[in-house]
């Protein structure tokens, strides 16, 4: 299945630092970027000690200006796979799922529910580390609506999921999130069995986090101990406020 708009995808990807100068008029003088050695030459990011709260956030000031200092780069980070004198790695910041998004993507056949998966998402900020969603849509021809709770553990880096489902049944999606140094991150987790339609049912996935504007889960199922076989990918399309 062909990702939802793609082309705005590409667009916030090819729209990070494209202009190295800036025309002013249409005789104007140019100024220039920096560089290669004022590039080369800019300090490296550290995370500073100390973990000082900020209110309305999930992560500490010294993580904030971590992630603002290593956005602000022009040069590539460096040193970030264990280098003593490289550039700390930028936290998950788990405020990237606030607001809300459009869902869709398609399902096999499953006790979970089969067909076309449309709807929305609203991801809301509650306090501390906390966060809730509501969705609402559709399986197939089956609507649902699902009531989740998200806590973050940013010093274990784990997320747990909790979700009430309207078709009876609980969900609880746990385990840890990674990421890589070009700032993408990946949610691993898996659920305890549940019994669905009179199968033991269990559950497990990857949510990657590759862009600002989209997420997809990719997840596997497993029906009365067999083997864990693919169930589908779905997107998650950030809608413009």
């Amino acid at each position: 299945m062909r990702p939802p708009s793609l082309r705005r995808m590409v667009s916030v990807v090819l729209g990070i630092g494209i202009f190295g100068t800036v025309v002013v008029g249409a005789a104007s003088s140019i100024v220039h970027a920096q560089s290669p050695a004022e590039v080369e030459a800019e300090p490296i990011v550290k995370l500073e000690p100390g973990e000082t709260p900020v209110s309305g956030q999930c992560l500490t000031r010294q993580e904030l200006d971590l992630i603002d200092g290593l956005n602000r780069l022009r040069r590539p980070t460096v040193g970030v796979e264990g280098e003593e004198q490289g550039d700390d790695s930028a936290p998950f910041d788990p405020h990237y799922f606030i607001g809300t998004w459009k869902i869709e993507g398609v399902l096999p056949e499953s006790p979970l529910g089969a067909g076309e998966f449309l709807g929305t998402e609203t991801i809301r900020y509650r306090d501390g580390c906390t966060y809730e969603s509501t969705t609402t849509g559709a399986i197939g021809d089956e609507p649902i609506e699902i009531e989740s709770l998200l806590v973050y553990d940013r010093r274990a880096k784990y997320l747990v999921r909790i979700e009430e489902d309207s078709r009876g049944f609980q969900l609880v999606k746990t385990g840890p999130i990674g990421g890589d140094p070009g700032g993408y991150s990946s949610h691993h987790w898996e659920a305890p069995s549940i019994i669905r339609h009179g199968q033991r049912v269990r559950v497990r996935g990857r949510t990657y986090m590759t862009s600002p504007s989209a997420f997809r889960i990719r997840r596997q199922v497993s029906i009365d101990d067999e083997r864990f076989v693919n169930s589908g990918t779905v997107w998650w399309e950030r809608l413009e406020p």
